[in-house]
């Protein structure tokens, strides 16, 4: 970085204090490691290559992530401030990051360990030198458990950013040849017709086939938390009112109405059923708290009646097949029944429901800069879902 900002070897030697020659030796790893040239040097000094380019704006992001992890440093009196940020930083080496990144995702040092490959000792030693370097506790024991506290939690979440962005250098750099390379993280919510993202896939692999995707499926508060820790770059499905996290940005691209779904031949199958006639049959639905509950509720509000419900899932697959061999009832949306009332399987009852209907989005990280890749994904994903759904709202 710093001879990308200083112009010459030379000088990023004096700024650094330390010899020219160690500091040629550590690009020269570096394009080793990344398969490319990192510097064009000159009579005048070195400047940096495409590749190289690249990386400093990735690393200048990854160690943007780190030093306002540990300026943060809740549970400390006093954090430390922009200069003794950087320097703490320029201490941590990739065995403590992995110690604290692998206890705070396994919630212990000997699982963390058993993950990584290394002996348990190795990991106590590297989680200990973490807090020496740093002047703070980030870990806490517990019934002889060592777990990461409030801070750690934090510091361990930005390094995962941080490592991602390392990640998607690497990429981007192997992209200069002409062919999108990478691999797209998406994260998925339940009850979310899965055919339009397929769709997007398929699109971005013709166009793109170097790409690869990997798309992981789960409910809101996991999937949030995947988010914000780097495991995944996108999240696709229903937003939340109000967003329970200021440092997570949502773009809302339509709204799906709901309505109320049953067998087709079910008694009230074409029947504008009153609230009370809906209470004659039981429910399946997601947990409270979810907007398909909070419309579910909205139906018997006013009434002093509350609905029956007999399941509670999040997954779309369960509920259909509930449907389909019983009398119960559902709230869902038109599009994600779309093939089973074309096969004359499900049907929507003609009932009016209050609620707008499910707000579909897209979620990303705040400071999230998507690679050429990712924008290559986005455009065809828009492209279907204006070809599927209509106009994305603003």
């Amino acid at each position: 970085m710093s001879t990308c900002e200083l112009g010459s070897i030379n000088a990023a030697a004096g700024a650094m204090h330390v010899a020219q020659p160690a500091i040629t030796q550590a690009i020269a790893k570096l394009e080793i490691h990344f398969g490319a040239a990192l510097l064009s040097r000159h009579r005048e000094g070195s400047l940096p290559t495409p590749a190289g380019q690249i990386l400093h704006s990735r690393c200048e992001r990854f160690f943007r992530q780190i030093h306002a992890a540990i300026m943060q440093a809740p549970e400390r009196a006093a954090a430390p401030g922009a200069q003794l940020a950087a320097t703490l930083a320029g201490r941590l080496t990739v065995s403590q990051i992995a110690a604290l990144i692998g206890v705070a995702n396994h919630g212990s040092l000997w699982l963390a360990a058993h993950h990584e490959g290394v002996s348990v000792s190795a990991m106590h030693r590297a989680a200990k030198e973490i807090e020496n370097n740093l002047g703070y506790a980030v870990f806490s024991k517990a019934r002889n458990r060592l777990n990461v506290n409030h801070s750690g939690a934090e510091l361990a979440r930005r390094l995962q950013i941080a490592l991602r962005e390392i990640a998607i250098a690497e990429e981007e750099i192997r992209s200069l040849s002409g062919q999108p390379d990478g691999k797209i993280l998406i994260g998925t919510l339940p009850m979310i017709r899965s055919s339009l993202l397929g769709l997007a896939i398929n699109r971005t692999l013709i166009q793109a086939p170097g790409l690869r995707f990997e798309v992981q499926e789960g409910v809101y508060a996991t999937m949030l938390k995947a988010l914000r820790n780097g495991e995944i770059d996108l999240l696709i499905g229903a937003l939340r009112r109000p967003s329970p996290a200021n440092d997570v940005h949502e773009r809302l691209l339509f709204t799906d109405p709901y309505a109320i779904i049953a067998r087709k031949g079910h008694p009230l199958d074409g029947h504008a059923a009153q609230a009370a006639e809906l209470l004659q049959y039981e429910w399946v639905v997601q947990k409270p708290g979810t907007p398909v509950r909070a419309a579910l509720e909205s139906i018997f509000i006013g009434t002093n009646l509350a609905p029956r419900v007999a399941v509670e899932t999040s997954s779309l697959s369960l509920t259909r097949s509930i449907l389909l061999d019983s009398d119960r009832l559902a709230i869902l949306s038109r599009r994600q029944i779309t093939i089973e009332e074309r096969a004359g399987l499900l049907t929507a009852l003609p009932i009016s429901i209050a609620s707008t209907g499910r707000r579909i989005g897209l979620s990303t990280r705040q400071d999230w800069h998507p690679s050429n890749s990712h924008l290559i994904f986005l455009e065809n994903f828009y492209s279907v879902l204006i070809e599927n759904v209509g106009p994305l709202e603003e």
